[in-house]
């Protein structure tokens, strides 16, 4: 059996069914792919109802898919945890022959918001999705 160490609980009404150990949106809801958790539910919830959700500290979570501990965690569209995916950058190509490193185009990266909301970190390896695992929330 795994345990948690939840070191902040808060309530939320539940905008829709929400079930235990999957991330909770910040308006109530699933949390959606890629996006801001308000942290995880803590008790199976009906609509409209309080859901007490784990904001801070260790959860436990139910896996999207495979992944490792010390991996970065990230809500798939179902609100279970997935492994975050590495941030790559690629140069422009041509057509034209590069020759020299100053012909190479510049490569602009501006914003500070990713595409992927890291969530918190796996403290726990799962093989498969569904399992539970525990996560440091951040």
């Amino acid at each position: 059996m795994k345990t948690y160490m939840p070191l902040g609980i808060y309530s939320i009404t539940a905008a829709a069914a929400l079930t235990k150990n999957l991330f909770v949106g910040l308006t109530g809801d699933v949390c959606a792919a890629n996006a801001k958790a308000l942290g995880v539910c803590d008790t199976d919830t009906a609509i409209t109802e309080q859901c007490p959700v784990v904001t801070h500290g260790i959860a436990l979570v139910t896996s999207g898919a495979a992944f490792n501990a010390g991996d970065a965690l990230v809500s798939n569209s179902a609100g279970k945890a997935i492994a975050a995916t590495t941030l790559s950058a690629t140069v422009p190509s041509t057509g034209t022959a590069v020759t020299s490193s100053s012909a190479q185009p510049a490569m602009t990266i501006a914003g500070s918001v990713l595409p992927q909301v890291i969530l918190g970190y796996a403290l726990d390896t799962v093989s498969a999705a569904d399992l539970t695992a525990r996560i440091l929330l951040v």
